[in-house]
């Protein structure tokens, strides 16, 4: 198995404070959210979970790691249906307005170079959020 990359490490503790932002949020458990755009129930982690999907399809830095432009998504809407975005954007113009939903989309045009550095802080920046999470919710 090849060595995670900073990035991928960053978007692994993102993706998971992301889960479980959503599922306390959505059923105020850790170990399901509702999905995003359908509405659905599905496990927030483990084999058929849910993921955290982007309302802006692109894997550029400049989007990557968004807390608002990234949710919890369950497999259908976020690949099968490809991000299901006129959902998504319906959600986030109710949750965070016209502006926030223009600043999300112009962000898909930039371009940003993250150190390594940089990637190693996210990722503890995203398991402390992860633990501050928990310890609130127990």
């Amino acid at each position: 198995m090849a060595k995670k990359t900073p990035r991928s490490k960053a978007w692994d503790a993102f993706s998971i404070y992301v889960r479980l932002r959503d599922a306390i949020k959505t059923t105020r458990t850790k170990t399901h959210l509702v999905c995003y755009t359908c509405g659905k129930r599905y496990p927030a982690f483990g084999v058929g979970c849910a993921q955290a999907g982007h309302f802006i399809p692109s894997r550029s830095n400049s989007v990557l790691i968004d807390e608002i432009g990234v949710n919890g998504q369950c497999y259908n809407c976020n690949h099968n249906l490809k991000g299901n975005w006129v959902e998504y954007e319906r959600h986030l113009l109710k949750e965070y307005g016209v502006a926030e939903v223009e600043r999300l989309k112009a962000n898909k045009f930039k371009t940003i170079k993250i150190p390594d550095c940089k990637w190693l802080e996210l990722e503890d920046l995203y398991k402390a959020k992860t633990k501050t999470l928990l310890d609130e919710y127990r």
